[in-house]
């Protein structure tokens, strides 16, 4: 089990360096830019402010891994940083709805409304990983239950 907890833990790691490595190059981009428009300034910062949500919400998976390494798998504090992570996926989903003025203002200049579809498919990737955190969320406080119950009966 400690294996596979270590294994999980390198790739948040992982994930982490590269969405730093993302947003720096994004950064570079951005600072170098000669015409900065609302939209574009708009553009990134939803993006910055996304993946620094997204760090967050990999410091509390790490917290998460902690907790199920020990003897704490199914505890009130594993259940709290499940609804950390749900909630701050949530605010992460709502920050990324400023992306669609960019993908509209593309889709306008380039005349390419497919462009549109691209930016909703976008958006919805952390809604869609909010309902799945949701359903997580319920598992653990089900299992926390049963842990509870176990605990008494012995």
């Amino acid at each position: 089990m400690a294996r596979k907890v270590n294994l999980l833990k390198i790739a948040l790691l992982l994930i982490g360096f590269l969405a730093l490595f993302m947003i720096t190059g994004i950064a570079i981009q951005f600072f170098q830019a000669t015409d900065k428009n609302f939209v574009v300034s708009l553009f990134f910062l939803v993006i910055v402010t996304a993946v620094l949500l997204g760090l967050r919400v990999l410091f509390f998976l790490n917290r998460i891994l902690n907790c199920i390494k020990g003897p704490e798998a199914f505890s009130s504090k594993t259940l709290y940083l499940v609804t950390k992570v749900k909630n701050t996926i949530l605010v992460i989903g709502v920050v990324m709805l400023g992306i669609l003025p960019f993908f509209y203002h593309v889709a306008d200049v380039e005349d390419a409304p497919g462009v549109m579809v691209i930016g909703f498919i976008i958006l919805l990737i952390p809604f869609t990983a909010y309902i799945f955190s949701q359903i997580v969320e319920e598992l653990f406080k089900k299992a926390t239950t049963i842990q509870v119950e176990s605990d008494l009966t012995i």
